[in-house]
């Protein structure tokens, strides 16, 4: 998982365990959405709306309707609504173009000269998310 905070040129690169299945993209699509919340709460004061962009449709139609088929999914929403209503903060998920999502994807692919090529000013930071977050 790549996040990039374009306004702090900050990136993030999300390394996972050898134990955490690497089968549903989508999964870590939502991840990535939940680790966005997480670090902006930490750089943010609240009452706040939290804007996070993907290139992934169906994890932007998730955030909005807040209704997935699959428990595991709901699961994860509830990780991030919990998040939000704890620290009084609003969520916008919105849809970017996967051609205008340089950095992130960069970031993601552990391209890490490219994505600092896109944006010159970037610091990579490397996290390790906790465990609640991934099962």
């Amino acid at each position: 998982i790549g996040i990039w905070d374009s306004v702090n040129h900050d990136g993030f690169h999300f390394i996972f365990p050898p134990s955490v299945p690497q089968q549903d993209i989508f999964v870590f699509e939502v991840f990535a959405v939940i680790c966005a919340i997480h670090l902006l709460i930490q750089r943010t004061s609240p009452s706040h709306t939290i804007i996070v962009y993907s290139d992934s449709e169906n994890t932007v139609a998730l955030f909005n309707s807040l209704c997935a088929a699959n428990a595991q999914y709901n699961a994860l929403l509830k990780i991030a609504v919990d998040e939000l209503l704890r620290r009084d903060y609003r969520l916008r998920v919105l849809w970017i173009p996967g051609a205008e999502n340089h950095v992130a994807d960069a970031l993601s692919r552990q391209h890490f000269t490219l994505a600092s090529r896109h944006d010159s000013l970037l610091s990579i930071t490397f996290y390790y998310p906790h465990r609640m977050c991934w099962g």
